[in-house]
């Protein structure tokens, strides 16, 4: 498996956890998933939310993206709740599927019309309609999942150099784009 992958997650001013959270899990050898999850507000009970859901989807990651949707959201209606994207790549297919609740962000650098999409929702209390978006993807083509505490302007932003490493980007885009009144987290997955 040739993915590499790189997140950074910063708690916004003046405190000192982050109510958003994140994983990248492989699965069984091939292909990855990959989450961002946002508990709503901020501090101690929102990273509480976000820890729950992430705790599923790490648990259960080789299940179907929208089976762990419902799980978590069942599990979430005693939090705060929280908003969800995941993302799971399998390389062998070349595939990339996509399931998010509330205002979390993907976008993906490639030469494909590839735009995945959340739905509106708050996992605990209100889940849509779920949308699952399948696309296929070309090596070297970089998804990034971001928190609605990163601004999209990033996606602009022509100076970026989306051929450092994940890492280096994932920290590089929290640093610029990163807004100071919010926890702001970043996922960075290149094929």
């Amino acid at each position: 498996m040739n993915i590499a992958w790189g997140a950074c997650n910063r708690a916004k001013q003046g405190q000192s956890i982050s109510g958003d959270s994140w994983m990248v899990t492989p699965l069984n050898g091939n292909g990855l998933l990959a989450a961002v999850i946002d508990g709503l507000g901020g501090g101690e009970e929102a990273a509480r939310a976000a820890r729950a859901a992430e705790m599923i989807f790490r648990e259960r990651a080789e299940r179907p993206l929208q089976e762990l949707i419902r799980l978590s959201h069942e599990a979430l209606h005693t939090t705060r709740g929280a908003v969800a994207g995941l993302l799971r790549l399998d390389p062998l297919h070349s595939s990339a599927t996509y399931v998010g609740v509330g205002n979390i962000g993907i976008y993906v650098y490639s030469r494909k019309p590839i735009k995945p999409i959340s739905k509106n929702g708050i996992l605990g209390y209100r889940l849509p309609t779920l949308l699952e978006l399948t696309y296929t993807y070309d090596p070297g083509d970089l998804f990034v999942l971001y928190s609605d505490g990163v601004s999209s302007q990033f996606t602009q932003d022509l100076h970026l150099d989306i051929r450092q490493p994940p890492q280096t980007l994932a920290e590089r885009i929290v640093q610029t784009y990163g807004k100071q009144s919010d926890d702001a987290t970043v996922v960075v997955v290149q094929t």
